[in-house]
């Protein structure tokens, strides 16, 4: 895809805060009107989804997420340590948020939140040990597909970014069928 011309013109980036999972910045701009403003914006390090699916059921965590207070339903996941690959993070992950391993990897695609993901399907999934200590991991789903979708319809599946990764997941399988 060709990039269009941008029209924004960085005069002066400043960092307000910053932590291990956050940047805030703060931006002097040129807006594409010509005229001065300011933008501000949060990017966050490359991070790691997984859709796991054993070819009857999908495994989803429920996890306390304290900026919402409130309990999410979502795909595991989480950050890529320094000097860990994408594949090795999400597996990593993967085994400490739902205790499964899995035999069979594959990337299915990739996501800008505004911080990069990389999406991987875990298949042929092994039981391990129940590791569940991970940031509020409250337990464990195991909907088959049509629990899935009751639960996306019922509004009980609403975190973006599992939302995106089941749409990459029935693209995958439609281009493999397909």
């Amino acid at each position: 895809m060709s990039q269009p011309k941008i029209s924004w013109k960085t005069i002066r980036s400043t960092v307000v805060y910053q932590s291990p999972w956050i940047t805030l910045y703060d931006d002097e701009v040129t807006q594409p009107n010509g005229e001065p403003g300011k933008y501000s914006y949060v990017k966050g390090p490359p991070f790691v989804l997984t859709v796991a699916f054993d070819g009857e059921r999908f495994i989803l965590v429920e996890q306390y997420r304290y900026p919402l207070k409130q309990i999410t339903v979502e795909v595991p996941g989480g950050g890529i340590d320094e000097g860990e690959t994408p594949l090795n993070a999400a597996q990593r992950e993967f085994e400490e948020e739902t205790g499964f391993t899995a035999k069979k990897w594959t990337k299915i695609g990739s996501l800008l939140n505004p911080n990069e993901a990389t999406i991987f399907l875990a298949e042929e999934l092994e039981t391990g040990q129940d590791k569940m200590n991970e940031d509020g991991i409250v337990q464990l789903l195991q909907p088959t597909r049509k629990e899935l979708n009751e639960m996306i319809d019922r509004g009980e599946i609403m975190d973006s970014k599992t939302l995106a990764c089941l749409f990459l997941f029935d693209r995958y399988l439609s281009r493999k069928v397909g």
